[in-house]
């Protein structure tokens, strides 16, 4: 496969040590096949809790998401179709390039990251609702 980015060679990698990936040696733009994206996120090997303290605000972000949907459009390294680029979840402020045949995702460099820490944070976000919803429930049955 080649890089949608520059048409470098796509190299076979091992994200984390468990995901299988194929990077951009130039770029350092990363396709995950279908499912990897999943598998990536289900991994706690790296420690951003000084990033989840420094997220900026949405109002921070919004220029910068305006122009990432404005970028070019990026040909599938596997099948070849036009991919869609589109916010990775509702919120997240991070575009991704999505192929609509394979579903697979071309990642471009840090969007991996940056995807690893929306995760953590989503995390943190849910354990924070939970302990709110039970310390409400026990001052509702005391």
């Amino acid at each position: 496969m080649l890089c949608p980015d520059d048409s470098t060679a796509l190299k076979r990698a091992s994200y984390e040590g468990d995901v299988p990936v194929d990077q951009c040696g130039k770029c350092g733009g990363i396709w995950l096949d279908h499912g990897e994206l999943e598998a990536v996120q289900d991994i706690r090997v790296n420690d951003y809790s000084s990033e989840l303290e420094a997220i900026p605000t949405y109002f921070d972000n919004a220029f910068e998401m305006a122009l990432a949907k404005t970028e070019g459009v990026y040909s599938c390294p596997k099948c070849r179709r036009e991919m869609e680029k589109r916010e990775y979840a509702y919120c997240s402020q991070i575009m991704i390039d999505v192929c609509p045949s394979c579903r697979g995702i071309w990642l471009h460099q840090d969007e991996l990251s940056e995807l690893e820490i929306f995760f953590e944070k989503c995390r943190a976000d849910t354990r924070e609702v939970r302990k709110g919803f039970l310390a409400s429930l026990r001052s509702f049955l005391t």
